[in-house]
């Protein structure tokens, strides 16, 4: 078997192989030099969306590939005097996307405007807008952008219609994204290859699971939970598949398309009873997938089917997402079968399309290191030629693959932040670190090509992601004092000191995560709100909980009337207010323990009362903010319902709402069935979730545990779950509709609970003790 070729120690774009990658970036160009004009208009209609069509006539956009070599945006400004002095905004750029990135840095750091997914501050007039000095040509060091985890499309995009992920489009223009992920509507092509081959529409809607479980149908792991979709369902999602690739394509980006893993539906050895066909191991609470062996003759007709189909119907940019081991086993541990393996996949995707490359995520690698030892890893990668793989490096801020893959064997990869599992709601991140280390990685690895964005789920911690994002064009660590202090001036539109010092504060504690705690945690520290409740849970938190209460407290001082009417300011300050109300539920817990132990009846009474009190306030301010709302999410469910209704009854109708709803509610809650390991893997701590599920949760227990003491009752912990389970599957197959536009002002309602609320003494430290084992040993499955 032969080796990868590694590549020299010069430049990567002086490497052969990495000519040949960049072709498809030039083959691009060429391919809409003509469409230049699009790519223009379409960034003046993203200024327009953002900022009105009065301010775009003030901005000059040229897309221009000759002057300037590889990825960049160029920024000046013009003035003229017609009575008054008129600034124009002059953006110059290589590609769509780099011009509205240029637009973006022109907006962050001369009009000190943000634009994020919790809440937009952009305060600026058209005669007023600020001068820039000189020409700023910024090169962008980061070829490939890449954005969107696989499971982002179960966790946050599930519902999604055109008008939101057009605003998502936008978004990934402005922060520069080019590469992202596109997975919706593949189950219609799915769907027209197995029928092709033979299996029937039972067949085939039997394997699918429902909308919210798709992520893991179609990686292997789930099938048929959940389901089956609709026809409609599947006709809705090829229509809004088709709008959101023209959409990402007319700023130039190069959508990456699903491929061919060789997972497929069980029936399908029903009608090739000789195709080498085996059932791989569960995952999870579910059974185990069926995969197809690539050296099978079938794999390579499928593979043709697909693509073709695919290509029909989306258009290509040559790039394909598929990952034939995630969270599973390989049949085989044998160097031989794992080089075999991605040889045979590559080479029939080269023959449905010669210009492919294979995007694959090294989460497996990450995930099962056990199996994923170096021979294997290197046997699997050795089998496709480099310049073959783009490599996502998914979890490069906490455990990166690269440097323990002696860089991937020569193959081109990405540096991506996860950051989350789930969106489970927490403040987290490790902002020093993802500031310096994708700088050191690419001195450090020379076939590192780009930057990437990889979390389970959005709509959370921008400032994490707003960081993340400039790591593209940045070649020096940044200076967080001073960029933390520039971001709140842009979050509220102007410096209020006591918020600087909440975010400078914050970026060295709570944003700061360690290794250590980063590993264990998967995340943001567990809500104990949000844990299934019992006894004997360890604290997972890094950090003296006094620094939340005080941001807090300093959050709660601010009086500016501009940056109390901010949309920004509001959803920072329901953030922060949860996460103290989360930190206090913990501290409360530990004395609920304490008194249960010491058989104390008035003491478990009044810190029960201090923890659902807790909890309906934390209900109350999440119902002040529309993103933090449940009701949106189950309405955005049942609406697809109804969205392709042309072929379909009334009942087909009820049918498909009461399906959606309950995938919606299912994957918050239990995912899965009622004993499932996963439950509360993607909790989110919602308004409407929070007082009707995870109150009523600990109302049980909490009466549980009084009755055990004042009955002097043994607990009995199968007996509680079992209480607790019967809640859960109340509230899971529930149809009530649930609020989907927020109430009141959170600002007041953050004021008047904190003046309720008395903080425990943070001298007792036992409280700060980290755990690292509380989430690994809670969650077997690492990447669900």
């Amino acid at each position: 078997m032969n080796g990868v070729k590694q590549p020299s120690n010069s430049a990567a774009n002086k490497n052969p192989e990495w000519n040949n990658l960049l072709l498809h970036v030039k083959e691009t160009q060429e391919l809409y030099r003509t469409m230049n004009d699009i790519y223009e208009d379409t960034v003046y209609g993203m200024i327009s969306r953002l900022l009105g069509n009065q301010i775009s006539n003030f901005f000059k956009l040229e897309i221009d590939t000759t002057s300037h070599s590889g990825e960049y945006f160029t920024l000046q400004t013009d003035t003229v005097s017609i009575m008054e002095n008129i600034t124009f905004v002059r953006v110059t750029a290589n590609s769509g996307v780099n011009l509205a990135m240029g637009v973006q840095h022109y907006l962050k750091y001369y009009c000190k405007c943000s634009f994020t997914w919790t809440g937009d501050q952009c305060n600026i007039l058209p005669q007023l807008l600020p001068q820039v000095d000189g020409t700023i040509v910024m090169p962008i060091s980061a070829t490939y952008r890449y954005y969107m985890n696989v499971c982002t499309f179960g966790y946050s995009t599930t519902w999604w219609n055109f008008t939101r992920w057009e605003r998502e489009i936008d978004w990934m223009a402005l922060n520069g994204y080019n590469t992202p992920l596109a997975f919706v509507g593949q189950e219609y092509i799915w769907y027209y290859v197995f029928e092709e081959l033979g299996l029937n529409q039972t067949d085939i809607m039997e394997w699918f699971t429902g909308p919210a479980f798709l992520p893991w149908n179609r990686m292997g792991n789930v099938n048929q939970w959940g389901g089956p979709v609709s026809m409609d369902w599947i006709n809705g999602q090829k229509e809004l598949q088709q709008t959101i690739l023209k959409q990402m394509r007319s700023f130039g980006m190069r959508p990456v398309l699903p491929g061919f893993a060789g997972h497929v539906p069980p029936a399908l050895a029903k009608v090739f009873p000789h195709a080498n066909i085996t059932q791989v191991g569960g995952w999870g609470p579910f059974a185990g997938s069926f995969l197809l062996d690539p050296s099978d003759p079938l794999y390579k007709s499928i593979t043709k089917l697909f693509i073709n189909l695919q290509t029909a119907t989306y258009g290509t940019d040559h790039l394909y997402n598929f990952d034939p081991f995630n969270e599973l086993d390989p049949p085989s541990n044998s160097v031989t079968y794992l080089y075999d393996t991605s040889s045979n996949m590559y080479k029939h995707l080269l023959e449905a399309d010669p210009k492919a490359v294979w995007v694959l995520q090294g989460w497996c690698f990450v995930d099962a290191p056990s199996f994923w030892k170096l021979d294997q890893t290197k046997a699997f990668l050795s089998g496709v030629p480099v310049g073959g793989f783009l490599i996502l490096d998914l979890w490069s801020d906490v455990i990166p693959a690269w440097n323990a893959t002696q860089n991937y064997f020569g193959h081109y990869w990405i540096w991506c932040m996860l950051h989350n599992f789930g969106g489970r709601t927490g403040i987290y991140g490790r902002m020093p670190f993802i500031s310096t280390n994708p700088i050191e990685a690419k001195k450090a690895s020379p076939n590192m090509v780009g930057i990437g964005l990889t979390p389970e789920a959005i709509e959370q911690t921008s400032v994490v992601y707003d960081l993340m994002s400039e790591m593209s064009w940045r070649t020096e660590p940044v200076n967080l004092t001073q960029w933390m202090t520039d971001w709140s001036e842009r979050r509220y539109g102007k410096i209020v000191p006591e918020l600087v010092e909440v975010w400078v504060s914050l970026s060295s504690t709570v944003y700061n995560a360690n290794e250590p705690q980063a590993r264990s945690n998967m995340g943001a520290p567990f809500s104990f709100v949000a844990f299934r409740p019992g006894l004997n849970f360890r604290n997972n938190v890094w950090y003296d909980l006094e620094i939340i209460y005080k941001a807090w407290s300093l959050f709660s001082s601010v009086s500016d009337p501009y940056v109390l009417s901010t949309e920004t300011f509001s959803f920072d300050v329901s953030e922060i207010t949860i996460q103290a109300l989360s930190n206090y539920f913990l501290e409360e817990y530990y004395e609920l323990e304490k008194a249960y132990n010491n058989s104390d009846s008035q003491g478990i009474q009044r810190v029960a009362m201090n923890m659902l009190s807790a909890i309906n306030q934390m209900d109350e301010i999440a119902s002040s903010q529309e993103v933090s709302l449940v009701g949106k999410w189950t309405m955005n469910a049942r609406s697809w319902a109804s969205v392709n209704t042309g072929s379909s009854s009334g009942s087909d109708v009820e049918n498909d709402t009461l399906s959606y709803e309950f995938n919606a509610r299912n994957q918050l809650t239990l995912w899965g069935p009622n004993h499932s390991s996963l439950h509360d893997y993607a909790y989110k701590l919602w308004g409407g979730l929070i007082k009707d599920f995870y109150y009523v949760r600990w109302a049980t227990f909490t009466k549980y545990l009084l009755n055990c003491v004042e009955n002097q009752v043994p607990y009995n912990s199968t007996e509680i779950t079992d209480q607790i389970i019967e809640v859960e599957l109340e509230w899971g197959l529930g149809t009530n509709i649930y609020p989907f536009e927020p109430s009141g002002s959170t600002f007041n309602i953050s004021k008047q609970i904190q003046s309720t609320i008395k903080i425990p003494d943070s001298s007792d430290s036992s409280y700060y003790y980290y755990d690292d084992d509380v989430v690994v040993d809670y969650y077997p499955i690492n990447n669900q």
